[in-house]
C-alpha cells in the first residue's frame, strides 16, 4: 500500500519525482566548485552546531550564540545554495519547477539532487561548508539591535538532535561532548527565554495543533501512530530562525526596491463571525476587541479546555500565509515584515531571497522585474499548497490502511469538525483523520441543515448536531486509497 499511495499522489498532483541525466551531470559538476574566496569570511573556528530531527539528512542551518557584558551575539549560518545553483541553470529551472521538497512518511522528493541537498550544501559536521551568515547583536532584554549578512565558510562542530539538546537543557546526562557547543546552547536557551517573553508581549498567535508521527515497519506499513512532542529545543531553533528571517525581510525592505516576503494577512471578517459564534463571544465584548484579540481569546479558551478542535477552527479562520513582493506583514507572528531565508535546500523562495541579498552585498543591479518576481512568488505559493496536499494524501491513505486492519467495528471518541446538508465530518481524535457520518445514519429523524449555526437539527425530536460537538462513533467501513471512512453513531446514540 505504501508504494501505491506515493505513486498515486505523484500521479494525481503531477509531482516531478525523477532527475534527468544531464541535470545530475550538472549537479555533480557544481559540487567541485572551490569553497574559499576573498569575499567569504572564514568562521571555521567558531563552534557552530546543527539541531534537527533524528532522521534529517539535509542540514540547512547551524547556530552559534555568545554573551558578553551588555548583549548577545547570535550567528545563524544557512547553506549557501545560491553559490552552487545559478539563475537560469538546469538545476535552477528544475528547483523552480518543484518549488519545495515534498515530505512523505519515511521518504522525501527533494527540491535539489541528493549530491547537493544531502551532500555539498548540507551543513554536515566536521566538513567545510559555504554558508550565508546572518550575524545579529541582541540586547540584554532580547531585542534585536543590529544585524549584518555576509558569505562565510563554516565547519559545524556537532550534529545534534532535538532530543539531545532537550536532555542537555534538562540537566540529564548530556551527550554534547564539545564544551564550546554546550556553552553556545546554554546561552541560546537564555536568549530564547527573552525572545519568548517578547513574542508573548506582541501577542503573536500560539497555535500548536498536535502533529502525528507514523511509525513504519520494515514493509513501510504503519505500526503505530503517536503525537509529536513539543520540546523547548524546537523553540530554541525556531526563535533563532525567526530572527534571521525577520532580518532578511528588513534588509530587503531597507536596501532594495524588491523583496520576497512571507505574508500573512488579517482574517476574513465573515470567518471571524463563525469563530465568535463557536466560542460564544458576546456581541458586547466583540465590539471592544480587535481581530487579534478575538483570536487570542479563542486560543486561550481552547488551550484552557485542551480543545484541539477549537485550535483547528482558529486555523480555518486565518488567512493562508503566502509569498509576495508586497510587504504586507505577518498577522500570526505579529511582525511588520517577515521573509523565508533559512531553508534554501528545500524551499525555492529562500533561494530567491539569498540571491537578492547577495546582489546587494556585491553592489550588483538586480535584473529581475517586480512583476516577474511576483509571478515567482505566486507560483511558489501554489507549489507549496500542492506539496502539502500530496503529503497529507499519503499520510491519510496510510492511516486509513492502519485503521482498516485494527479498528473496523470499534467505538472511539470524535469531534464534529464539519457540518453539511448530507452529514457530519467527524475527526477521530486519536488518529487525526476525519470520517463521514452520513445524515441517513443519524438517529431516526429528518434533519435540517442550519447553515448559519453550522448545525443539523432533527425536525421531529429537535436533536442538534453542531460544530465542535463531541460524539462517540463506530467505524463501519474504510476505503484507504480513496481516503474515505464511513462512520455510524455508537449504540445508536
Amino acid at each position: 500500500m505504501y508504494k501505491e499511495a506515493i505513486k498515486d499522489a505523484i500521479s494525481m498532483h503531477e509531482l516531478p519525482s525523477k532527475w534527468k541525466s544531464d541535470l545530475l551531470v550538472e549537479a555533480n559538476k557544481v559540487t567541485e566548485k572551490k569553497k574559499t574566496a576573498k569575499y567569504r569570511k572564514d568562521l571555521r573556528n567558531l563552534p557552530f552546531a546543527t539541531i534537527d530531527g533524528e532522521d534529517a539528512k539535509d542540514f540547512d542551518d547551524a547556530v552559534y550564540c555568545i554573551k558578553n557584558a551588555t548583549d548577545y551575539k547570535l550567528f545563524v549560518a544557512i547553506a549557501d545554495v545560491s553559490f552552487y545553483v545559478e539563475p537560469g541553470s538546469k538545476l535552477d529551472n528544475e528547483a523552480k519547477k518543484r518549488g519545495t521538497s515534498i515530505y512523505f512518511p519515511g521518504t522525501v522528493i527533494p527540491m535539489l539532487p541528493e549530491s547537493l541537498s544531502n551532500g555539498i550544501c548540507s551543513l554536515r559536521p566536521n566538513e567545510d561548508r559555504c554558508s550565508m551568515i546572518c550575524e545579529m547583536t541582541i540586547s540584554s532584554d532580547g531585542k534585536r539591535k543590529k544585524y549584518k549578512f555576509y558569505s562565510g565558510l563554516i565547519n559545524s562542530k556537532a550534529r545534534l538532535t532535538y532530543n539531545q539538546v532537550e536532555n542537555h537543557l534538562r540537566d540529564k546526562a548530556s551527550k554534547i561532548n564539545d564544551a564550546k557547543v554546550r556553552n553556545s546552547i546554554d546561552t541560546l536557551k537564555s536568549l530564547t527565554n527573552l525572545r519568548l517573553k517578547l513574542r508573548n508581549q506582541r501577542k503573536a498567535l500560539e497555535i500548536n495543533p498536535k502533529e502525528t508521527i507514523l511509525e513504519l515497519g520494515k514493509n513501510k506499513e504503519v505500526n503505530n501512530i503517536r503525537i509529536k512532542k513539543s520540546l523547548f529545543a524546537h523553540k530554541l531553533v525556531e526563535e533563532s530562525m525567526l530572527l534571521a528571517n525577520e532580518s532578511a525581510a528588513e534588509f530587503m525592505h531597507d536596501r532594495l526596491d524588491l523583496g520576497v516576503y512571507r505574508i500573512h494577512e488579517d482574517p476574513d471578517p465573515s470567518k471571524l463571525e463563525a469563530l465568535k459564534s463557536h466560542f460564544k463571544i458576546s456581541a458586547q465584548i466583540v465590539k471592544k476587541l480587535s481581530p487579534l484579540e478575538i483570536i487570542n481569546s479563542c486560543l486561550a479558551d481552547a488551550h484552557k479546555r485542551n480543545d484541539d478542535t477549537g485550535q483547528i477552527l482558529v486555523l480555518q479562520t486565518l488567512a493562508r500565509a503566502e509569498y509576495s513582493t508586497n510587504n504586507l506583514g505577518h498577522f500570526g507572528l505579529q511582525l511588520q515584515q517577515y521573509s523565508h531565508f533559512t531553508s534554501p535546500i528545500r524551499r525555492y523562495p529562500d533561494l530567491l531571497v539569498h540571491r537578492l541579498i547577495n546582489s546587494s552585498l556585491a553592489h550588483k543591479k538586480i535584473k529581475t522585474r517586480k512583476n516577474e518576481l511576483q509571478d515567482e512568488c505566486e507560483n511558489s505559493s501554489m507549489l507549496e499548497r500542492r506539496a502539502e496536499k500530496a503529503s497529507r494524501q499519503v499520510e491519510q491513505v496510510l492511516i486509513c490502511e492502519y485503521l482498516k486492519k485494527t479498528k473496523i467495528g470499534k467505538t472511539m471518541d470524535g469531534v464534529v469538525t464539519g457540518v453539511t446538508d448530507f452529514g457530519l465530518f467527524v475527526n477521530l481524535e486519536p488518529y487525526f483523520i476525519s470520517g463521514l457520518l452520513h445524515v441517513s445514519d443519524l438517529p431516526d429523524d429528518r434533519y435540517l441543515f442550519l447553515q448559519d449555526r453550522n448545525a443539523l437539527k432533527g425536525k421531529r425530536r429537535g436533536t442538534i448536531f453542531k460544530l465542535g460537538q463531541k460524539i462517540k462513533v463506530k467505524i463501519a467501513a474504510i476505503f484507504p486509497l480513496e481516503r474515505k471512512i464511513n462512520l455510524v453513531i455508537s449504540n445508536g446514540k
